[in-house]
């Protein structure tokens, strides 16, 4: 996004090596209010979509390194404190300091503070919300991976599987995969248009696709049929114990090599920095990140400090992510409602918005631009845009009922369609234009 607003910018490092950058408004424009952005995968970069974004509103906005460089490979077998500040307080820290040098540049502190992240930027604003309650009024978190470390685990393994079987399955067979699965879902909601509304409600056997005799075309082999089917299912250690759902339909599999699954076993845990993970262990593995990264996790449920003080949270998670798991961030809120006495009490304060047919904070065949971490809505009001709504709420205590997202291609809007507080899902009137949100309600 690019900056034509004018602004002071403020680089720095807090203790001994938490970088950050602070952009502040000309005292005229500033809006009394604190923006701070969060960074994903394992960090060690800026959000540089974010803090222009802010700045254009007023905000005074913010964002960190949490502790280390992107550019060095083998942070993890730094000084401990690295870990616990990537995993907990480099956001706490930019948000101390950062509210400091504000009150002393404009001569009054900040009057609302906002963080906005997605990803790891998303786990990041959970973790402020269960740990630092104060820090922000209002927090917006896009796929934000609670059980980051069943996520961690299975990402290591998926490497594993895909790795073991060299060539056996290309990225266009994956896609294969994941669109017919998306193309088996896709009329479950009563709308034909490319999008499931809700997945979960699909069953796909990649089986369905092994090729038939004197096929050798958009087919996949028993070899294939096989990895696909054991990376699809549900993930299991070896002891036989279940770790998650699996994947959905229409989850297109990473065919990369994720580069913070590797280090969080190789060198946060085995202090290796060229581990090869031929010893890696679910059983074993898995409980050893809760030792080497205590605070990794972001699945607290006990949000009443947050809750107490006013706090407002908005959660937004694409349905078809493939590298955040959509069941896992609908199963932490579901233990929220459970926790803070059922899903209308837990509405008051936090809600959670799916996104059919949206891969890892966007892209994908369904609406994408809401708002979410990254950039505005192409119409940047409380009806559209995700920061806008959540202002509506902390500051005038108007809870958003939907938020309308966008699909633009071409710099041009060609879709919308509502998206409901879960668990709502946007029902098709039966009348008029798929494209067109006002054809759609919230219901159940």
């Amino acid at each position: 996004m690019a900056v034509t607003a004018p602004f002071c910018r403020v680089q720095g490092v807090i203790e001994t090596e938490i970088g950050f950058e602070l952009w502040l408004p000309e005292p005229g424009a500033w809006n009394g209010k604190f923006l701070g952005a969060g960074v994903g995968g394992d960090a060690g970069a800026f959000n540089f979509q974010d803090l222009p974004r802010g700045v254009a509103r007023g905000y005074a906005s913010a964002t960190t390194d949490t502790g280390h460089k992107a550019s060095d490979r083998t942070w993890m077998l730094g000084d401990p404190i690295r870990l616990t500040n990537y995993a907990l307080r480099g956001n706490h820290r930019l948000a101390e300091v950062s509210k400091q040098i504000v009150a002393s540049f404009y001569g009054r502190p900040v009057q609302r503070s906002y963080f906005i992240g997605c990803s790891g930027g998303g786990r990041q604003g959970l973790k402020e919300m269960q740990r630092f309650p104060a820090d922000y009024d209002g927090i917006i978190a896009g796929a934000p991976g609670p059980d980051t470390a069943e996520m961690t685990a299975r990402r290591m393994w998926e490497i594993i599987q895909r790795e073991s079987h060299p060539g056996l399955m290309s990225p266009a067979d994956w896609k294969l995969v994941a669109d017919r699965g998306v193309q088996a879902c896709d009329a479950l909601d009563g709308v034909t248009d490319g999008v499931a509304e809700d997945p979960r409600l699909c069953r796909f056997d990649p089986g369905r696709l092994a090729c038939k005799r004197g096929e050798a075309k958009d087919c996949l082999s028993p070899a294939q049929v096989a990895l696909a089917r054991t990376i699809y299912a549900p993930l299991k250690d070896e002891t036989g114990k279940k770790l998650d759902g699996g994947l959905l339909a229409g989850v297109l599999v990473d065919s990369g090599r994720s580069r913070l699954a590797p280090a969080t076993f190789g060198q946060a845990i085995r202090r290796k920095p060229d581990w090869d993970g031929k010893d890696f262990n679910l059983s074993k593995d898995l409980p050893a990140i809760g030792q080497a990264i205590p605070e990794l996790k972001a699945d607290d449920v006990g949000l009443e400090p947050f809750r107490d003080r006013g706090g407002k949270a908005i959660l937004y998670q694409g349905w078809i992510d493939p590298a955040v798991a959509s069941r896992m961030t609908i199963d932490y809120v579901e233990r929220v409602q459970k926790a803070m006495g059922g899903p209308a009490k837990a509405n008051s304060f936090v809600r959670l918005f799916m996104a059919p047919g949206v891969l890892h904070c966007g892209g994908g065949p369904g609406p994408d631009r809401f708002g979410g971490a990254g950039e505005d809505a192409p119409l940047p009001d409380a009806d559209h845009d995700l920061l806008s709504a959540l202002e509506l709420w902390v500051e005038k205590g108007v809870a958003p009922d939907r938020i309308i997202a966008s699909k633009v291609e071409g710099g041009r809007v060609v879709r919308t369609r509502p998206l409901c507080p879960y668990p709502l899902k946007a029902r098709y009137l039966g009348r008029g234009s798929t494209d067109d949100a006002s054809n759609f309600r919230c219901g159940r």
